[in-house]
Formats: C-alpha cells, sequence, structure tokens
C-alpha cells in the first residue's frame, strides 16, 4: 500500500434520542484518535444495541441498552471479510485495528476465534498495522479470552479515578482487575478523568484512593485524558488540562518506570 492518500471512510454513527450515537457497521473510521493516531475500528456488538459490563456515564456511545431486536453478533468469518474488505480498498495502512466499538468487545461469544481471524487478515493485508483492544477487563482472565488477548499487540485497559459505581456505573472487583493487569503485562491504563457535581475523579481524595491500584496494575504505560466527544450524561464535566497534568506528576512518582501520557 501507498502512504499518500487516506483510507475511505467507512461506516457512520446515528445519533440515539436518549443520547450518543452507536456505530452501524463492523468496520468504522479511520479515526483520528488522541491515543493511537490512525486508528480502524472493529465494532463486534449486534448493531443497534449498546451493551457492555460498565455503564460509564462518560461513554460516547451512551448508555447500555438490550440487544436491538433481531441483532445478532457478527461471527468471525463477517468481521474478516468486512476488515479484509476495507484494507484491500485502502491505499494508506491505517497505525492501529483496535476493537472498540459500541461496548465491552470481550463479550463477543467467540472473541477468540475473531482475533485469530482478524491477526491472519492483518498479516496478510497490512502487516505494519498493530492490533490493539479497548477494554474494561473484566472479562480478561478467562482462560481463552486471555489467551486472545496476549496475541495483540496492546492491551489498553479501563482504571480510571472515583467511585467506580459512579464513575463506571457499576461496582466491579477491583482486585480482580488489577490481577488481569499484572497477567496480561505489558498493559496501558486508559483513565478518564471526569467529575459531577456530587463527585470529582480529579480531587485529592479521588487521586490518593486510586495511586494504590495503579501501583499494583503495574502498567507499562498511562494515558490520562478527559472529556472529547459529547457523554452519556450531560451533567458530567471536562477536567481541566492543568489538573490532568498535576495528577500525572503524582502518577510518576508512584509509577517511576511507566510512561506517562497526558491527552
Amino acid at each position: 500500500m501507498a502512504d499518500a492518500t487516506p483510507l475511505p471512510i467507512l461506516g457512520a454513527r446515528r445519533a440515539r434520542p436518549d443520547g450518543g450515537s452507536l456505530w452501524e457497521s463492523i468496520v468504522n473510521g479511520p479515526v483520528r484518535s488522541r491515543r493511537l493516531g490512525t486508528s480502524l475500528g472493529l465494532n463486534l456488538l449486534p448493531l443497534g444495541s449498546k451493551i457492555c459490563t460498565f455503564d460509564c456515564p462518560y461513554c460516547e456511545c451512551g448508555f447500555n441498552t438490550p440487544r436491538a431486536p433481531g441483532s445478532r453478533w457478527p461471527s468471525p468469518d463477517e468481521v474478516a471479510h468486512s476488515l479484509r474488505r476495507a484494507l484491500e480498498r485502502a491505499t494508506t495502512t491505517p497505525d492501529w485495528i483496535t476493537f472498540a466499538g459500541n461496548g465491552e468487545p470481550t463479550m463477543h461469544p467467540r472473541f477468540p476465534s475473531v482475533v485469530d481471524r482478524v491477526l491472519d487478515v492483518r498479516d496478510d493485508v497490512a502487516p505494519t498495522a498493530r492490533v490493539g483492544v479497548l477494554t474494561n477487563g473484566l472479562a480478561a482472565q478467562k482462560g481463552e479470552t486471555a489467551a486472545a488477548l496476549l496475541r495483540l499487540d496492546a492491551r489498553m485497559i479501563k482504571l480510571d479515578p472515583g467511585p467506580a459505581e459512579r464513575v463506571n456505573g457499576v461496582r466491579y472487583d477491583a482486585d480482580a482487575l488489577i490481577a488481569a493487569c499484572r497477567s496480561l503485562a505489558p498493559v496501558t491504563i486508559q483513565a478518564m478523568v471526569t467529575k459531577a457535581n456530587d463527585w470529582d475523579g480529579s480531587s485529592d481524595e479521588s487521586v490518593a484512593a486510586w495511586l494504590p491500584l495503579l501501583e499494583q496494575a503495574a502498567p507499562a504505560e498511562l494515558h490520562l485524558y478527559s472529556l472529547d466527544r459529547p457523554p452519556a450524561d450531560p451533567a458530567l464535566k471536562k477536567v481541566p488540562r492543568e489538573r490532568l497534568e498535576q495528577m500525572a506528576l503524582a502518577i510518576r512518582r508512584t509509577l517511576p518506570r511507566s510512561v506517562i501520557l497526558v491527552f
């Protein structure tokens, strides 16, 4: 592939009447990611559905929904075919092929098979592209899922500061998530920092509670950022860059061997 002309834009977002927007296809983008450069997204969720084991109020896809009537999980063959067709149409190679989409990609019932097929297509058509996943990590310790995740070039796992039931919409086993991060090393922690009227993920209290978790997770890299697109909950507020930089100083003291980036 030459590097002169950008990838054709694939997929489209459809706005939800209750807030947020959903991708309408398996392959979407490429999007210009603050953290990944040019990223071609893979949506493994049933179309018209937002399905995730978190229900984050900051999610640009909106809050969780039931599975859309008549929808189904795309097969590994369908994912591979869609990706191959997109890459063969391209005249430039994306920096990343990223499992993301309208929810948690590891919820796909045949996720390990999808990973195998995607890596085969990447190796055949776009060998310089890296393949990564954006995940909340809750399914990461399941045997076959963990093995599939370890075959990827990057595992980008959510670990946000603030009260989990408010930041992520659910309570979860933090010890299990930390164990997953360690077993899948090296990992990148992706940390969204937001606040609302009655909680603040950037407060000194939230940061003090969060730093020991980061230390245990021991990520190779950490990405710190705040809102860039409209969230599911419009009452959420963006945390200023200045405060993110202050948080980054504390994180670097806790994780001196990790790369800490602010976006």
